[in-house]
C-alpha cells in the first residue's frame, strides 16, 4: 500500500497542473459512498453520494482545486471499521460501512489549532457547531442602517435577502463551507455561464427519520427559506421554514482546518475560489457622486470648483439622472411595462441635460478623469430607449408592437445582446465604470435556479463581459454571497448619518476581509441627510484610510458632500485628508497587489497577525491598513468642555514600536489617548518608509492623478528612533490584466532601505526589479526623514548637495537642482532629488546628522513636540477668534506665542534645534500653561479649561518641572 501511495504521489507531481479542478488519484481517497480530496495539509474536500456521482467542474464558488504546486503529504490507514487520513494538521476518521451522509455517527475530524501548544478541536458533524467562534464575513448592503447593531452573525440575521456570509476563519480553529448543489458553470472559457440545474425533492421517508438535532441546514444558516425553493435544492422541508438535508442527501463540503493560521486560510481560500483581482489604479483615487439632476454644464462647473479649491478628483459618478427619468409620471405612481417604477431603468442620455455626452466624456478624459454611470437594469429595454429597435430585433420582438424587451439575466443571448448593442457603445463613448445599483429584490429573477440571486449573477456577467478584452474589469455593486470577491468593488448602500453608523463601518469593512471582500466603498458622510460637520470630518478621516474614497448623498437641496459647502472653519481639515488620500495611492496600490498575491485585504483585522492576543479581537474597530500601518478611526464627538475625544482606546500590537503617522508620537503602554478634531490615531511601524505622491506643482495636477504611474515619489520615512527601516513600491500599467501573466515581466518593485550608525544615516534606493513598457526609466524623489535632528551634510552617490532654506511653496517646486532642507515644524530632513535618476540604477544617499536619532527630545512620550506645537498654534488661533467677543490680548501670553513659533524658528536656524526644543519643554510650555491658568485677563473660563487640557498642562506642573530639568540635562549629550 505504501509503495502504491508513493507511486501515485509521483504521478501527481507530473499531472496535477493539467486539470486545476480535478486532482489525480494520489490526493483522492474513496471509501464507500464517500470521497475525500486532500487539497492541502489544512484543507480537505468531503463528498458523499448515494450513487457515487461526484462533480468536478466549476461552481459559483470553486474555480480551482489545485491549492499548491506540490501535492500535500498525508497518510491513509484502514482497519476493519474505520478509514483514517492524517496530515500534519488534520486527522479525519470515517466509518467504513456508513450508509448515510456525513453525521456525528460516521465521521470525526480533529484539527490541530496550535501545534506548538498541543491545542486541538474536533468537528463532530453536529449541525451548527461549525458556526461557533466564526469570525464572521459580510452581507449585501447597509441600506437604511443608522447604527452599529446590524447583525453579522448569520444565525441571528433575520433578513435572508442580505446574503449574510460567514468568514472562512474561526477562532475555534476550523470552518466548514457547503458547496452542495451550488450553481455550476459551463465550460465556455470566453464567458462562463450558469447551468440551469434543478434537483428533485428527496424521498419523504428519508426526511422524516432525521431528528431535529441532526438536521443540517440546506442553505442559509438562519434557515429562513420557503418550501418551493427548498425542494428545488433537493432538500427536506418541514413547515414553517425548516429546510435540511436528508440522510441520503448528496454532500460537498470543504473543511478549512487552519487553526489560527488565518493568513494561510485566506490564501488557500483565494486559490480555491479565485484570486482577489487587482483593481485599476484609478479606483484608489477620489470619487465625487451625488444623486442630483446635474446638467453637463453643471458637472463642468463642479470639476472647475475642484480645481479652484485645490481638491483632488479622479472619478466623476453620475447617478440615475443621466438618463430619462419621467419623475412627474413616477410621482403619480406610473409603472413601466415591466411593472417597475417608470424611469428607474434607463440607457438613453437625457439630451436636455447632456446634449452631447461623447464630447463631455472627451473633455473629462482630457483632464484625466474617469466616468461612472448608475444602472438599475430590472425593466429591460423600454420602447423609448435609443437602442430599443435593435434590441427588439435581436430578441425576436417586432418593434412595431412597442412591446418592451424583458430583462432576462440568465438568458445568455439577452445578456450578450445587451452588452453588444447597449452597454459597449456607451463604454466606447467614455463610460469607464458601471454602478450596478440593483434594488429590485433578490427573488424571482433567476429562472428558479437553486441558490442563485441577481446581485451575484449581475456582478458576474458585468465583470466577465468579453468586451473588457485585456482591460481590467471593475464594477461598483453590492455583495452577492461567497465567491463575490472575484467581482470588485463594493458599494455598501444608503446609510443614515450618525456616530453609530460611522463607528460600525471600520469593523464591517475589516470583517469583510474574512471572505476576501476587500474593497468595500461607503457613502462617506452617510447618505440620507446632511451630517454634522464634525461627524463629516471624522467620516472623511476614516475614508482616507479605507479601501475606497467615495462621497455620495441623496437628492436634497440641503444635502451635499462638496467640502467647500461646509463652514470654512472645517474646510482645511476636510481638504487636508482628501489630499492625503490621493497622496497615499502608491502605498495603496502596492498593498492591493499584496492582496492579489496573498488573499489578505488592504483593511485587515488585527487578529490576522496576532491571533493569540485577546486584544486583537476586542479592539474590533482598529485595523491594519496595508502591511505597515494600523488605524483606529475616531467615531465619537469631542467633549465640548475640553475640545478632545478623551480616552480613545488603542491597542499597540507587540513586537514593534509604533509612531504616529502625523505627529511622531511614539506608542506607550497606555491604551487610552486623547485627540483633537484635527488629529487621528494612525500609527506606523517605526522605520517604515511609506511611498506617497509628492505635492503637485499646480491645482490642475490634482485632477486625474490617481491613474498615472508616478514619475516622482515622496518617501515618507518615520524614523521613530529606529536605526533601520525599509519599504517598497509596486508598479504596473495600472489598467490591463497583464499583471496576471507570470511568464513575462509586467510589473516593477522598487525597494528602499535606511540604516543609522552613530550619527550617519545611509538611505538606499535600489534598482527596480522587473519592468514593463510604460514604467518610468527615471524618477525624481523627495525623501522626508521625520523625527530627526538637522543634517550637517548630505551626499547623493558621493556628490555633495547644497542646503536651501525650507519653503514648502516655492523651492521644492521650482528648483531644478538637488538639495536638502529642514522643516522645524515636523523635525524633518527633506532631500530633493530633482534631477531624475535611473530606475534601473542604485541610488545611495549619505546624511551626516547633528544629533542622535534616539535623543529624548525626539522620542519623547506620551506626546511629541509636533503634537504640542500643533496644539499651541491651535490655541493661539482660538484666542484670536475671541477678538470682539470676549477679547484677550497677546500681551498676556507671550510664552504661548513663542511656543507656537518654535518650529518656525528652528526652520530659520536649524542649528538651534536642540536649544529650541529644550526651551520649548523647559520654559515655554510651562510658562504658556501658567499664562493660561493665571495671566490672561477676561478669558472665557470654558476656553481656558479647553486649552489647559489640550496643551496637556498636567505634564508641566511643578513636580514635572524637575523631571523636565533632568530630561534637559540628559538631552544635552
Amino acid at each position: 500500500m505504501s509503495m502504491s501511495f508513493v507511486f501515485c504521489k509521483f504521478l501527481l507531481v507530473i499531472t496535477a497542473t493539467k486539470n486545476l479542478l480535478l486532482l489525480t488519484s494520489a490526493s483522492i481517497i474513496y471509501e464507500g459512498q464517500a470521497r475525500f480530496t486532500i487539497l492541502s495539509a489544512q484543507l480537505i474536500r468531503l463528498e458523499w453520494s448515494l450513487t457515487n456521482e461526484f462533480f468536478d467542474g466549476k461552481t459559483w464558488l470553486v474555480q480551482s482545486r489545485q491549492i499548491q504546486p506540490i501535492p500535500p503529504s498525508f497518510t491513509v490507514t484502514r482497519n476493519d471499521t474505520h478509514l483514517c487520513i492524517d496530515t500534519n494538521f488534520i486527522t479525519l476518521e470515517y466509518l467504513r460501512n456508513a450508509t448515510t451522509t456525513f453525521s456525528q455517527h460516521n465521521i470525526r475530524v480533529t484539527i490541530r489549532v496550535n501545534v506548538i501548544k498541543g491545542e486541538t478541536v474536533v468537528w463532530n458533524a453536529i449541525p451548527g457547531e461549525e458556526y461557533d467562534g466564526n469570525l464572521l464575513g459580510t452581507l449585501r448592503t447597509l441600506d437604511g442602517s443608522r447604527d452599529s447593531k446590524l447583525e453579522l452573525d448569520c444565525r441571528n440575521q433575520p433578513l435572508n435577502d442580505l446574503h449574510c456570509t460567514y468568514g472562512v476563519i474561526s477562532r475555534r480553529g476550523y470552518v466548514l463551507i457547503d458547496d452542495t448543489h451550488r450553481p455550476q458553470f459551463d465550460n465556455d472559457s470566453r464567458w462562463p455561464w450558469i447551468i440551469n440545474k434543478q434537483y428533485s425533492p428527496p424521498d419523504p421517508s428519508h426526511c422524516q427519520i432525521v431528528s431535529i438535532e441532526e438536521r443540517r441546514n440546506c442553505g442559509s444558516s438562519n434557515n429562513n427559506i420557503n418550501q418551493y425553493e427548498c425542494e428545488l435544492r433537493g432538500c427536506c422541508f418541514i413547515f414553517p421554514s425548516s429546510c435540511f438535508y436528508s440522510l441520503q442527501s448528496q454532500q460537498d463540503l470543504y473543511l478549512f482546518g487552519h487553526g489560527h493560521a488565518y493568513s494561510q486560510a485566506l490564501f488557500e481560500f483565494t486559490r480555491l475560489t479565485g484570486s482577489i483581482p487587482l483593481p485599476p489604479r484609478y479606483i484608489f483615487g477620489i470619487f465625487f457622486s451625488r444623486y442630483w439632476a446635474y446638467a453637463e454644464y453643471e458637472e463642468r462647473q463642479i470639476i472647475t470648483e475642484y480645481i479652484q479649491h485645490d481638491i483632488p478628483l479622479d472619478v466623476l459618478v453620475i447617478d440615475m439622472d443621466w438618463h430619462k427619468t419621467f419623475y412627474k409620471l413616477l410621482s403619480n405612481g406610473t409603472q413601466d411595462q415591466a411593472d417597475q417604477e417608470i424611469g428607474w431603468t434607463g440607457y438613453t442620455f437625457d439630451k436636455h441635460l447632456f446634449p452631447n455626452p461623447v464630447k463631455f466624456f472627451q473633455w473629462c478624459k482630457q483632464l484625466g478623469l474617469k466616468n461612472a454611470l448608475n444602472l438599475h437594469p430590472a425593466s429591460g429595454i423600454q420602447p423609448w430607449e435609443e437602442k430599443y429597435t435593435a434590441m427588439a430585433y435581436a430578441m425576436g420582438i417586432d418593434p412595431s408592437t412597442a412591446h418592451y424587451v424583458p430583462f432576462n439575466v440568465t438568458d445568455k443571448h439577452y445578456s450578450s445582446s445587451l452588452s453588444d448593442i447597449v452597454l459597449n457603445p456607451l463604454q466606447q463613448a467614455g463610460v469607464d465604470l458601471w454602478w450596478l445599483d440593483w434594488q429590485q429584490g433578490e427573488k424571482g429573477w433567476m429562472n428558479n435556479i437553486p441558490y442563485t440571486n441577481p446581485t451575484f449573477w449581475l456582478n458576474h456577467i458585468f465583470f466577465t463581459d468579453p468586451h473588457h478584452q485585456d482591460r481590467r474589469a471593475v464594477i461598483l455593486h453590492r455583495w452577492g454571497g461567497l465567491g463575490n470577491h472575484r467581482y470588485q468593488v463594493g458599494f455598501s448602500g444608503d446609510v443614515v448619518p450618525s456616530w453609530d453608523a460611522l463607528s460600525f463601518q471600520p469593523r464591517f469593512t475589516a470583517t469583510a476581509a474574512n471572505v476576501g471582500y476587500g474593497y468595500w466603498s461607503h457613502d462617506l458622510g452617510g447618505h440620507t441627510e446632511e451630517p454634522d460637520p464634525e461627524l463629516y470630518i471624522r467620516w472623511i478621516q476614516w475614508g482616507t484610510f479605507s479601501p475606497m474614497f467615495r462621497t455620495h448623498c441623496t437628492k436634497n437641496a440641503n444635502n451635499d458632500r462638496r467640502l467647500w459647502t461646509f463652514p470654512w472653519i472645517y474646510q482645511n481639515n476636510l481638504a487636508r485628508f482628501t489630499r492625503l488620500r490621493q497622496a497615499l495611492i502608491p502605498y495603496l496600490y502596492t498593498a492591493a497587489r499584496h492582496t492579489y498575491d496573498s488573499g489578505l485585504s488592504i483593511v485587515l483585522p488585527l487578529y490576522y497577525y496576532y491571533p493569540e492576543h485577546d486584544e486583537a479581537y476586542s479592539y474590533s474597530n482598529q485595523y491594519y491598513f496595508g502591511q505597515n500601518i494600523f488605524v483606529s478611526p475616531i467615531s465619537q464627538p469631542i467633549n465640548i468642555t475640553t475640545g478632545l475625544v478623551h480616552n480613545w482606546p488603542i491597542w499597540f500590537p507587540p513586537d514593534f514600536q509604533w509612531v504616529n503617522f502625523f505627529t511622531s508620537d511614539l506608542s506607550s503602554t497606555s491604551t487610552m489617548k486623547s485627540f483633537t478634531i484635527d488629529e487621528m490615531p494612525v500609527y506606523a511601524q517605526v522605520g517604515s518608509i511609506i511611498p506617497l505622491l509628492p505635492e503637485p506643482k499646480s491645482h490642475r495636477e490634482r485632477i486625474g492623478r490617481a491613474q498615472q504611474i508616478p514619475q516622482s515619489l515622496l518617501l515618507y520615512t518615520l524614523i521613530g528612533g529606529s536605526s533601520k527601516g525599509s519599504g517598497y513600491v509596486y508598479d504596473d500599467d495600472g489598467s490591463t490584466i497583464a499583471y496576471q501573466d507570470s511568464s513575462r515581466s509586467t510589473s516593477a518593485i522598487t525597494r528602499f532601505y535606511y540604516t543609522v550608525s552613530v550619527n550617519t544615516l545611509q538611505f538606499t534606493i535600489f534598482p527596480a526589479s522587473g519592468s514593463f513598457s510604460t514604467f518610468p526609466t527615471s524618477r525624481t524623489y523627495e525623501i522626508q526623514l521625520r523625527g530627526i535632528f538637522p543634517a550637517t551634510n548630505v551626499l547623493i552617490n558621493n556628490v555633495n548637495i547644497s542646503f536651501e532654506p525650507f519653503n514648502e511653496l516655492i523651492n521644492s517646486q521650482n528648483s531644478i537642482t538637488n538639495s536638502y532642507t529642514y522643516d522645524g515644524s515636523t523635525l524633518s530632513i527633506i532631500i530633493y532629488i530633482r534631477q531624475a535618476v535611473s530606475t534601473s540604477e542604485l541610488v545611495e544617499i549619505e546624511v551626516e546628522l547633528s544629533g542622535s536619532i534616539s535623543n529624548p527630545l525626539l522620542v519623547r512620550t506620551p506626546i511629541s513636540f509636533i503634537s504640542l506645537l500643533n496644539r499651541c498654534q491651535s490655541a493661539k488661533a482660538r484666542l484670536d477668534y475671541e477678538w470682539g467677543i470676549r477679547t484677550v490680548y497677546m500681551d498676556d501670553y507671550p510664552l504661548l506665542l513663542d511656543a507656537a513659533a518654535t518650529g518656525l524658528r528652528i526652520t530659520h536656524r536649524p542649528s538651534t534645534a536642540k536649544r529650541e526644543l529644550n526651551a520649548f519643554y523647559n520654559k515655554r510650555m510651562p510658562g504658556a500653561c501658567n499664562e493660561l491658568a493665571t495671566k490672561i485677563d477676561n478669558i472665557d473660563p470654558n476656553i481656558r479649561n479647553i486649552l489647559l487640557v489640550q496643551l496637556q498642562c498636567n505634564l508641566f506642573t511643578k513636580k514635572k518641572l524637575n523631571e523636565i530639568w533632568n530630561f534637559k540635562k540628559s538631552s544635552r549629550n
